[in-house]
């Protein structure tokens, strides 16, 4: 036994020698194969023009195996004039002078601080038949040419030299980008610019579920417009639906992905997903055409504009909002300042809920009068929140369930429930809710079905001690209750 461990310290020994080995020559292998890309003390700059010490840049792309030239020139006030020339430019385009700056200013300036080679090695980094070769020509007539290779393992380099040196040099990848770009990246952008001011009425159309909505501009000329909708049912527009026309109305598009209408069926705009027109009130028409949104953007068209164009889904805000949250969610806001009565109905059951409230105060400030039958109304709890707030806000808030369209005749039997509303120049609407199902009501507006039906819950839910989840009617029970029980203007469920 004793000889045995005697013969095992000496293997763990010879063991962990071998390891050490390993581990030491693979980090030499290591060190020996980074001695290539050598790290230098100070950035070096390799080139460093300005637009004002050349006169063109030239860009060969080897996979599409075009050319892309950018003169530069002086203007009559000094400044630079670019021109951008090669086979695809269209002369009746008016190209973007700060995109072609940009392009020029990025291409004719380079700098590293590191040097992949020092031996000219061009094959290794994708140099010697580069992706792209630029072509940089001085005022004097001097060229020098940038060849731009292949990107570093991360991604975050490329491989560029001066042709005929010797060194290789690592460089910002955008170097590649900029290079890859094509005449379409220079177009001047669009903006579509809408002035609603101008416009007498929208439409609105998406094809996944088939929802269209039409609406005319209210208040054209006061510096704010709103909508109301008139098709496929007649009511007000809510915040969402003026949010998503005002971004489209005003959109701006710099990306473009083709000059040709032809290629729509490229985009998925040859069947357009969403789809607006604006009509002016002279008559005339824009039109804009959008595909599905995928991973964030989509492309889009103007109707007679030969382009096409990419989008981030927030430049168009909404589109994919469901109906009920496009138009407004309530079938009969108000505000308690334009009110006089409120004529609530149910069955054999009724009560009128009156306000005399000024434009700068609100249903419970001091000048305030709210009576419920005759009665004062304005009762709270200990915690200030009043029963006649409650009450207003329930049936100002009934929000509509869902739409469902149809040709309606008035029933000939009575309705269930209704309101009526009283305003201060005297204007009456009434609502009627008529039974549909067991948890749903259709409503009419002044005899007419709005289209809309509303959950019983809007009507009767009972919040218990939480005195805002209140259907109307609970509302009005409790009300009445807060009235007959209260010490002091005080009442505590």
């Amino acid at each position: 036994m004793k000889t045995v461990k005697n013969l095992i310290v000496p293997a763990i020994v010879l063991f962990a020698m071998i390891v050490f080995a390993v581990v030491y020559f693979s980090v030499e292998s290591f060190h020996n194969k980074k001695a290539n890309s050598s790290s230098v003390d100070n950035e070096v700059e390799i080139l460093n023009l300005t637009a004002g010490d050349i006169s063109s840049v030239s860009v060969y792309n080897k996979a599409k195996n075009t050319e892309i030239v950018v003169s530069c020139a002086s203007g009559s006030t000094g400044e630079i004039v670019y021109e951008l020339k090669g086979d695809d430019v269209d002369e009746g385009e008016t190209y973007s002078q700060s995109k072609l700056a940009d392009y020029v200013s990025g291409l004719i300036y380079y700098i590293s601080n590191v040097t992949a080679s020092t031996t000219a090695d061009y094959s290794e980094y994708g140099l010697d038949d580069p992706h792209f070769k630029i072509t940089i020509t001085t005022r004097e007539g001097n060229s020098t040419i940038v060849c731009l290779g292949n990107k570093s393992p991360d991604d975050m380099y490329c491989y560029m030299c001066i042709q005929g040196a010797s060194e290789v040099y690592c460089v910002n990848s955008m170097k590649l980008s900029l290079a890859e770009k094509t005449f379409i990246d220079f177009f001047e952008e669009i903006a579509l610019d809408i002035d609603l001011n101008d416009v007498r009425s929208v439409h609105f159309e998406r094809t996944t579920d088939g929802l269209a909505l039409d609406a005319n501009v209210k208040n054209p000329g006061s510096g704010i417009a709103d909508f109301e909708i008139y098709s496929p049912v007649k009511h007000g527009a809510s915040g969402y639906f003026g949010n998503m026309i005002d971004s489209v109305a005003s959109l701006t598009a710099s990306e473009f992905v083709s000059n040709n209408l032809a290629d729509r069926s490229k985009y998925g705009l040859d069947r357009p997903v969403y789809s607006f027109s604006f009509t002016h009130l002279n008559g005339s028409k824009d039109e804009v055409y959008f595909s599905k949104v995928v991973d964030d953007y989509c492309y889009g068209y103007i109707k007679n504009v030969n382009r096409i164009f990419l989008v981030y889904e927030n430049q168009i805000d909404g589109v994919d909002l469901q109906d009920t949250i496009l138009i407004d969610p309530y079938i009969c806001y108000c505000y308690a300042k334009n009110i006089s009565s409120i004529t609530g109905v149910y069955g054999s059951k009724s009560f009128k809920f009156a306000l005399q409230v000024s434009d700068s105060d609100s249903i419970v400030s001091d000048n305030s009068v709210v009576t419920l039958d005759g009665r004062n109304a304005k009762i709270s709890d200990s915690s200030g929140r009043s029963y006649c707030s409650l009450l207003f806000e329930s049936i100002a808030c009934i929000k509509i369930g869902g739409i469902e369209i149809a040709d309606k005749a008035k029933p000939s039997s009575a309705a269930e429930l209704s309101l009526t509303f009283i305003e201060k120049n005297y204007a009456t609407s009434v609502y009627e809710f008529y039974r549909r199902d067991l948890d749903t009501y259709y409503v009419f507006k002044d005899g007419e079905y709005m289209n809309f039906y509303v959950y019983a819950t809007e009507i009767f839910n009972d919040g218990g001690t939480d005195t805002y989840s209140y259907g109307y009617w609970r509302a009005y029970e409790l009300l009445n209750q807060a009235i007959t029980d209260n010490r002091n203007g005080i009442y505590d469920l």
